[in-house]
């Protein structure tokens, strides 16, 4: 989202290429499809409290790519009586998946899939990138990172004057539990926060606009459990978090047809100082995402936009 944000602005003034190791759009607004159970395993939705996001959803629901998620929300926890959680503002998801999302941004750009920018060189006036294998991806006047922070930190060159900036960041983990089932659960919900328990947020995935009717659940863990279990074996995580499921539901839970397991190793920046994009104008390098501003969708979007805006006036002097 950062970096599709971030191109969206420049696309009408600079030549801008988008490198993306993965196979598929979103990073953490991504989705895992079996069979014919899908499962948004990063972000679950996301809100719109700024002007310039606000102006983009708006946008986005015009189009179709997104439509308001209005489940039953609980808040339940091992041993006492769930209550309602009511949402006091819009809570959006894309359709079909959490990626369309980006997927429809990126229409018409320049985006190399499944390839991963490994080297950043000086050459010349500007920077040669290269990949896992040593090849040249081209040559470039500036670069951007739109990666968690250690990421960038690793990838940047040293002389980047955001590297104090980029190490100081630190994150928690998250594991993403994917549940698929051969028949309906009876939920009394569509999703749950979850208190004292491995378990943080429980979504029924079907009860999102525009999935296929299919029996599945999203478990996310709890940061700090997380970081407690980060090297554990994965049948381990996978069976501590199945029970965790079955402790704070007030239904019988069958064993899952379909289980997958994932770790997101940086799911949400600790702390409240965020750091702002970091633009080395000087050097031509510049780095963004969530981190800079938060921990929200709206917070990458914002990230990528804010830092266009200051590209684009560097570029028009």
């Amino acid at each position: 989202m950062a970096g599709i944000s971030l191109a969206k602005q420049l696309r009408d003034t600079a030549r801008v290429t988008v490198f993306e190791k993965s196979r598929g759009y979103g990073g953490r607004l991504s989705v895992r499809r079996h069979a014919d159970w899908q499962f948004d395993h990063g972000a679950q939705f996301f809100t719109a409290r700024s002007a310039a996001f606000q102006q983009q959803v708006s946008a986005l629901l015009a189009s179709g790519v997104i439509a308001p998620w209005e489940p039953r929300v609980l808040t339940v926890q091992p041993g006492q009586k769930p209550y309602k959680r009511p949402w006091y503002e819009a809570h959006y998801v894309a359709v079909p998946g959490m990626s369309d999302v980006v997927k429809h941004l990126a229409t018409d750009m320049d985006v190399h899939l499944q390839t991963q920018v490994s080297a950043i060189h000086r050459f010349r006036q500007g920077w040669l990138l290269q990949d896992e294998e040593g090849q040249e991806l081209g040559q470039f006047d500036l670069v951007v990172t739109a990666l968690p922070a250690p990421q960038c930190h690793a990838l940047m060159p040293e002389q980047f004057a955001g590297q104090a900036a980029l190490a100081a960041v630190s994150y928690s983990p998250c594991f993403a539990l994917m549940l698929g089932f051969g028949q309906k659960l009876a939920l009394n919900f569509g999703a749950a926060v979850v208190r004292e328990s491995p378990l943080a947020w429980i979504a029924a995935q079907d009860s999102k606009p525009g999935r296929k009717d299919a029996a599945c659940l999203l478990l996310h863990s709890a940061n700090p459990w997380a970081a407690s279990m980060l090297e554990h074996d994965a049948e381990d995580i996978q069976a501590q978090l199945l029970n965790a499921l079955r402790e704070v539901t007030d239904i019988e839970v069958p064993d899952p047809e379909h289980i997958a397991l994932h770790r997101w190793r940086y799911a949400r920046v600790e702390g409240e100082n965020f750091p702002g994009v970091l633009l080395d104008a000087k050097q031509g390098l510049a780095a963004c995402g969530d981190w800079s501003h938060g921990n929200r969708v709206e917070d990458a979007f914002l990230s990528g936009h804010s830092l266009g805006r200051l590209l684009l006036s560097l570029l028009r002097q």
